[in-house]
């Protein structure tokens, strides 16, 4: 019998990287018999939020867990520290994950349920490397990042007492499809991968299977954790490389 057992989840971007082997974890687990419902949309869309809970409810009758793990680091093609990148970012990654939120609520509170942002290492510390190309300084994903932590923490105070759990796990740097969804080939995202291994003290990057199962200790064993941010980046959250001097 699985952790997750007659449970239903709401895990959205699961289409790829840390979404997508969570989902097979967690069917793995038991959600609802293997049972799966696909919601396809732009997340930053009100209407696609609102799809995602209510298809839920309609098809499955409940909710007992929402990974909020859609995320983009930059709108593809423009310049990132422009008001239109800050408006694209914000509206998928801080947004939707609120309107979410909200729309989970009452659902899960007839489950006592729970909830897992799925952040990002960045929200702790920005990373600005000019050997990398201009396209990998996400200022406003940092920014906003930083923004979803307090409002998860924030948030905990409001749902603690309808008995519903939230947490946010911040990962590091996650061999995904992350950098080519921003544009980049995959030589260009395997360089910057390679030059970033030097400011990780265990010298690699991350997998989604390792990232996956943090999520699901969050969606079952962690009972007495709310408001909470679990880092795994490597021990990058750690280390401040100094320059090489003579």
């Amino acid at each position: 019998m699985g952790k997750l057992t007659g449970k239903v989840a709401i895990i959205t971007g699961s289409s790829a990287g840390i979404g997508r082997a969570t989902a097979l974890l967690f069917a793995s687990e038991g959600v609802h018999d293997n049972r799966i419902l696909v919601v396809q949309g732009q997340i930053e869309e009100a209407k696609t939020c609102e799809d995602l809970i209510n298809e839920t409810i309609k098809n499955f009758g409940k909710l007992d867990v929402l990974v909020n793990n859609a995320g983009i680091g930059a709108k593809p093609g423009i310049d990132t520290l422009s008001l239109e990148n800050f408006d694209y970012t914000f509206d998928v990654n801080l947004k939707s994950v609120v309107r979410l939120i909200q729309l989970s609520t009452p659902h899960l509170e007839k489950t006592q349920g729970n909830i897992i942002n799925v952040s990002s290492i960045v929200a702790m510390r920005p990373v600005r490397k000019p050997k990398i190309n201009r396209s990998f300084f996400l200022e406003h994903q940092s920014i906003l990042r930083l923004c979803q932590s307090c409002i998860s923490r924030g948030y905990s105070l409001i749902l603690a007492p309808k008995g519903i759990r939230i947490n946010v796990l911040n990962p590091g740097a996650i061999k995904t499809e992350f950098g080519l969804k921003l544009g980049r080939t995959q030589e260009q995202y395997d360089k910057f991968h390679n030059e970033l291994k030097a400011s990780v003290p265990m010298n690699r990057v991350g997998t989604a299977e390792e990232m996956e199962k943090i999520i699901l200790f969050l969606a079952t064993d962690a009972t007495y954790m709310t408001g909470d941010n679990i880092t795994a980046g490597g021990g990058l959250q750690n280390y401040f490389p100094m320059p090489k001097v003579n």
